[in-house]
Parts: C-alpha cells; sequence; structure tokens
C-alpha cells in the first residue's frame, strides 16, 4: 500500500516537474520575443528614416535570433496616419508618423509578443 502512494506521490511530482519546465521555456521564449521585437523595430525605424519600407515577414531561425525562438514568425507593419500634437503654448499640431508594429508568434501562430513604436515622417505643421 505504502508503495503505491508513493508512487502516484512520484508521478505528480514528475507532471509537476513537467509544466515547471513547460512554464519556464515560455517565459524565456516570450522574453526573448520582446528583444527580438524590440530589435526588429529598431532597424524598421531606420529604414523609415531612408525614406524605405519597413513592412516584412520572416521566419525566425538561431542565425536571426535566440535558438528558442527558432521557427516563430515576425511580422512588422507600418501605417502612415497624422499625430495630433499640443506644444508649450498650447497650440496643436499635425505631425506625419508611421506606426510600425512588431508581432512575434510562436510555430502554431499564437502571439507571443505585438510591440508598437511611432516614426515622424515629416515636420510637424500648425493645425488651423
Amino acid at each position: 500500500m505504502a508503495a503505491a502512494i508513493l508512487a502516484i506521490a512520484a508521478l505528480a511530482a514528475l507532471e509537476l516537474l513537467s509544466r515547471s519546465d513547460a512554464a519556464s521555456l515560455y517565459s524565456r521564449r516570450l522574453a526573448l520575443a520582446t528583444v527580438e521585437a524590440e530589435r526588429i523595430l529598431a532597424e524598421s525605424a531606420e529604414l523609415v528614416k531612408e525614406q524605405r519600407t519597413a513592412a516584412k515577414r520572416e521566419t525566425l531561425d538561431s542565425s536571426i535570433a535566440a535558438e528558442a525562438l527558432n521557427g516563430c514568425t515576425a511580422v512588422v507593419r507600418e501605417y502612415r496616419e497624422n499625430m495630433s500634437v499640443t506644444d508649450r503654448s498650447g497650440a496643436v499640431m499635425r505631425v506625419p508618423v508611421i506606426r510600425l508594429t512588431a508581432e512575434i508568434a510562436d510555430p502554431d501562430g499564437n502571439a507571443l509578443v505585438s510591440l508598437e513604436r511611432v516614426v515622424p515622417t515629416a515636420a510637424a505643421e500648425d493645425v488651423p
């Protein structure tokens, strides 16, 4: 009887250890995906400043990103818009910007992280 109880306890401990490893891998992948998305946004912002398109889709591998992100997909989207900004005097100004969004998804297509950055593309204009 005692052996059966010990066997059940050992199986429960192994299951807990397995779940802990899976959670640890997910946390590591999430942290690395955030760093990778920041890197991609920085590169994309430079492309926008050079007046080149930043939109892209790529599959990450160990030559581009950390091994934990192998097989993940990175997508950068760009949206042109005007942002209204109020200056110190209270005047409203319109600033043309490109809003960049970087999304990293795991190999199954589940979203890991989505980050955004706004890049001004021209000088501000007064709003009449």
